[in-house]
């Protein structure tokens, strides 16, 4: 259910078909005079649809305003394609807080080709600048998060919302809207203008007079770019002294030269993270249902995204929130290898040391991972965890006495062994043992 409630009085329409959904705004037609006949034209082949007037940004309780604002820093932008639900008060992206909407709002749907598309036609028209998207929540750190989820409000006729933050000042966290699901017949490029519209709103753009910008109100189609011109801004001008220096005029503006300004050129991210199990120590000894932590250090010079945990070359379970690690319990006889791949939120992967416990057995005199911390690929060629485990190699990397963990959402065979159990002052799901 969508609570649709004006916290915020607006100085201009987001869309006629918004009357319907709060009866509370003050309606009025948004477009400018001199489009009439090009909005007829749009709307007579199908196009033409509104991309909402944005909300202007409230200050958050405690907010002071910065002596001068803050230019050409890395930003994140979290598109997120899950079904989520949203509470209304102050942009808070990382505890799903909106200022303009709040209510249960659906995935997008598709398979995973269909979000990738968008995802890489969005990353096209942000390719210029020092902004990184990506469609996984990100562990920490400032971001902001587009809800991209057919779950409409305001009807067919507005493709998404936004606040306005001038100079991405009130909050680093603005939580924007596009309205697109997998099957609303919008292609990839119209959806992920849509998307890039929104979320530079929440850096300070504004719509203006050119369907070939992406910050034009109108869909009419195509593949816009952000053009570096000065065009004059719709109904606007609220964030004039943002676009003044590039333009002259606090009403017109260039939205390429606006968002250099603020996030400086692209600079691809191709620094891997670190990563490092430390704790147990290489070469633990533990006896038969012994109960441990794995412990992991993991760091990116912008954010970990996710780390994963490996017993040879079996994935046993993957950790997304910091600080990383797992509970062993109830562990039967044999020897362990551990490691743990981290991977960044540009992609760039790496792997820790190898650490390898003894259960129930002895170390072995002769045992090179005891003095070097294993091989670098942590196991064996064929997967099975060395001397002394009894591995099945398969799938689930588990055998009827081996340490067999699947991964999230797969579904274990008959004889596989979870030892793997999460901890819940960590936040994670615990996962019992099975014989």
């Amino acid at each position: 259910m969508l609570h649709l409630t004006a916290s915020i009085t607006l100085a201009a329409a987001l869309a006629p078909d918004l009357a319907s959904a709060n009866d509370e705004l003050s309606i009025e037609p948004s477009r400018p005079q001199t489009w009439d006949m090009d909005l007829d034209a749009l709307q007579a082949i199908g196009l033409g649809q509104s991309r909402g007037v944005p909300v202007p940004a409230r200050e958050p309780p405690g907010f002071v305003a910065p002596i001068e604002p803050q230019r050409a820093e890395a930003a994140v932008v979290f598109v997120n394609f899950e079904a989520i639900t949203l509470q209304q008060g102050f942009d808070d992206s990382h505890n799903d807080v909106s200022e303009i909407l709040g209510g249960d709002f659906a995935a997008y749907g598709g398979d995973a080709s269909a979000r990738a598309a968008v995802m890489e036609a969005v990353r096209i028209d942000w390719a210029p600048y020092n902004v990184l998207f990506v469609d996984t929540r990100p562990d920490g750190g400032d971001y902001t998060m587009n809800v991209t989820s057919p779950t409409n409000p305001y009807g067919g006729g507005v493709l998404g919302i936004a606040p306005l933050d001038c100079f991405n000042m009130m909050s680093k966290n603005n939580i924007t809207f596009a309205f697109h699901g997998a099957n609303d017949g919008f292609p990839p490029a119209v959806q992920a203008t849509t998307i890039g519209q929104e979320v530079a709103h929440s850096f300070g753009l504004e719509h203006v007079d050119e369907p070939g910008d992406i910050m034009n109100p109108y869909n009419s189609g195509g593949d816009p770019a952000f053009l570096d011109e000065c065009l004059p801004v719709v109904m606007g001008g609220v964030c004039g002294s943002q676009h003044e220096p590039n333009c002259g005029s606090q009403f017109s503006q260039n939205s390429h030269q606006d968002l250099l300004d603020l996030f400086g050129p692209s600079q691809p991210d191709t620094q891997a993270p670190t990563v490092q199990i430390v704790a147990p120590g290489n070469g633990a000894m533990y006896p038969v249902g012994a109960e441990f932590e794995i412990t992991v250090m993991a760091d990116d010079d912008n954010a970990v995204q996710v780390v994963d945990l490996y017993r040879g070359d079996a994935k046993l379970q993957t950790d997304a929130v910091a600080p990383y690690g797992w509970n062993v319990t109830d562990i039967p006889e044999g020897t362990y290898e551990f490691s743990v791949q981290a991977t960044d939120l540009a992609g760039n992967i790496a792997m820790s040391n190898v650490v390898t416990v003894y259960v129930g057995v002895e170390m072995p005199s002769d045992d090179s991972g005891s003095a070097d911390g294993g091989s670098a690929d942590g196991g064996s060629a064929d997967g099975t965890a060395g001397e002394g485990g009894t591995d099945d190699p398969g799938e689930n990397g588990g055998g009827d006495e081996g340490c067999g963990c699947n991964q999230r959402g797969a579904a274990p065979s008959v004889a596989a062994l979870a030892l793997l159990s999460l901890l819940a002052r960590r936040r994670r799901r615990r996962v019992s043992p099975r014989v």
